[in-house]
């Protein structure tokens, strides 16, 4: 179980650093710090998403 959350996180992470990347080269609109607020977010849903799982194991 722990080492699905982590492999998720390194997902996220080298899902984060391409998207910022990306964006910088084509001169998107989504700031630096924009950016980074999203990560807390997308941390924040990974965490949710499973702590839900573990809840429906449970039941």
């Amino acid at each position: 179980m722990e080492k699905g959350f982590l492999d998720k996180v390194k997902e996220n992470a080298t899902v984060q650093i391409w998207s910022e990347k990306t964006q910088q080269e084509r001169g998107d609109s989504l700031t630096e710090r924009y950016m980074s607020e999203l990560w807390d977010f997308i941390r924040i849903s990974v965490t949710q998403n499973n702590l839900q799982e573990l809840k429906e194991k449970k039941s």
